[in-house]
């Protein structure tokens, strides 16, 4: 494969692995790309280029291993027997974590604007190829692993089975923070409280309920556009049934999340000051009339 013979992605042309218009190079007839941001999935390195990325068989040149197959432009990635899951995951985050090392936390913690240390109070680990963020039950059981690529990409380690990010370190009454991953679990705890992420905003509302056991009041922090405020609704209908002060707030107007709020100047008093003037979620119950 020579890349003399690619050609500049661009807009109308984007990366077949990364989806980006700029960096890559991408071969005249679609077969290959050279990927400037993504390693995994790649059949060698091209030197300062990026990784080369096979998407039609039969190539000239390219060994037929551990390729990528492109349908409509989308990335398949084989699955190889070191991507499933272990015996003891939980042994495997501890692992992942002890293989964490200084430089590199700190550069994942820049890269977020997160502080190293809530990181570390959330596990986080490195796998050798991306940063790991353990997912426990709501009494702490480690069952699943999450992975971030440098690239903002998240998949979780095959296997795994789906639950919370749950700091070390919690108090068990007061306030609680619940919110959407689990960067903005770490922003929350950058700011103070106590706080557990649930890895979408409509998954895990029965194992959030439980991991609130004890709290007199849960905030419910959801991602200020639709499905979050979808989602956030959902957890706060579930919630109220069993705990009597549950509040929603999201971001301020052109905000996303909490990371991105907290980068943007929000601090604990503003924070505080803003939950105390939201209304509590009133219980609603729907009646539906059987004779019709």
């Amino acid at each position: 494969m020579n890349p003399a013979r690619m050609k500049r992605v661009s807009k109308s042309n984007p990366c077949p692995a990364c989806g980006k218009p700029d960096w890559c190079l991408v071969a005249e007839d679609g077969s290959a790309a050279i990927c400037a941001r993504i390693e995994q999935g790649s059949v060698k390195k091209c030197g300062d280029a990026g990784w080369l990325h096979i998407f039609r068989e039969n190539v000239p040149n390219v060994p037929n291993v551990h390729r990528s197959l492109a349908n409509k432009q989308k990335l398949v990635q084989i699955v190889t027997a070191q991507d499933k899951q272990p015996d003891d995951i939980g042994l495997v985050a501890e692992k992942y974590h002890k293989q964490l090392d200084q430089g590199r936390l700190s550069l994942l913690a820049g890269s977020l604007g997160v502080s190293a240390e809530s990181l570390r109070r959330l596990k986080v680990g490195w796998d050798g190829k991306a940063y790991t963020f353990p997912m426990s039950t709501d009494f702490g059981k480690t069952i699943g692993i999450r992975r971030r690529f440098s690239d903002g990409r998240k998949v979780s380690v095959t296997g795994s089975r789906t639950g919370l990010f749950i700091p070390v370190g919690l108090t068990s009454t007061g306030l609680l923070l619940v919110c959407e991953g689990a960067t903005d679990t770490g922003a929350a705890l950058d700011l103070g409280f106590d706080a557990i992420g649930r890895p979408n905003c409509n998954s895990k509302i029965e194992m959030t309920a439980k991991a609130a056991r004890g709290r007199t009041e849960i905030v419910i922090i959801g991602d200020n556009d639709q499905v979050g405020r979808a989602g956030a609704r959902k957890l706060a209908d579930a919630l109220v049934l069993h705990y009597s002060r549950v509040r929603i707030i999201h971001p301020a107007d052109g905000v996303k999340d909490l990371r991105e709020w907290l980068s943007a100047g929000l601090n604990r008093e503003m924070l505080l000051h803003t939950i105390e003037k939201t209304s509590p979620i009133e219980i609603r119950i729907t009646f539906t009339d059987r004779r019709k």
